[in-house]
């Protein structure tokens, strides 16, 4: 995995970029959080992305569509 910091005027742009298969996701971090942290946001952001979470995205019974069905 690679990680890009891009500064901007008020936060940091990080891209994770997974190398085998060129995926890549961007978060938005504020200046004042640690770079860990950023990294650990961006890689657990791709590791959804690439079906390597465990994690659900979503509550519901996983139709398709945006949001949460209350």
């Amino acid at each position: 995995m690679i990680y890009e910091f891009v500064e901007t005027s008020s936060a940091i742009r990080v891209a994770a970029i997974d190398v085998a298969t060129g995926a890549e996701v961007i978060i938005q971090s504020p200046k004042t959080a640690s770079r860990l942290d950023m990294e650990r946001v961006a890689g657990a952001k791709l590791a959804r992305k690439l079906g390597l979470s465990s994690q659900r995205k979503r509550p519901d019974d996983g139709s398709p569509g945006r949001g949460i069905k209350v």
